[in-house]
């Protein structure tokens, strides 16, 4: 990890990948605030579908994504304008993300934070068999 940092004015920056520009879900997740305090900011991460589901007739789909970096898991919504759904819910699909951090709707205390993909930069299949 290198040179550039998101902050949010409150908590300490943390850094992205220095080409990708890729954040580890740990400093998103790790935060005393649980990243609530990063609505509002476009970040990319990158990882492996957990869990997957399509959603909504097929419209979109909600993804639990981790890259390793802690045992929490990103939830991530995608819509079917952005990807096709088919392609990135298989547990096990590898990803690499960009879109806006944003608070989930009130009552569901699950998550703190949830990314709205905007970007699927890249999609790693994984073999059905």
């Amino acid at each position: 990890m290198a040179l550039a940092s998101l902050n949010d004015g409150v908590s300490t920056p943390f850094t992205k990948a220095e080409f990708s520009e890729r954040v580890l879900i740990r400093t998103i997740l790790s935060r005393a605030d649980g990243g609530a305090g990063l609505a509002g900011q476009t970040v990319k991460v990158g990882g492996w579908v957990k869990t997957g589901r399509e959603q909504g007739k097929g419209s979109f789909a909600f993804l639990e994504l981790n890259d390793g970096s802690c045992p929490a898991s990103l939830q991530v919504i995608v819509d079917a304008a952005v990807a096709p759904l088919g392609q990135i819910v298989p547990t096990g699909t590898c990803v690499h993300l960009e879109g806006l951090l944003k608070l989930p709707p009130e009552g569901l205390l699950k998550q703190r934070v949830e990314l709205r993909v905007e970007k699927v930069h890249h999609v790693g299949p994984v073999d059905p068999a």
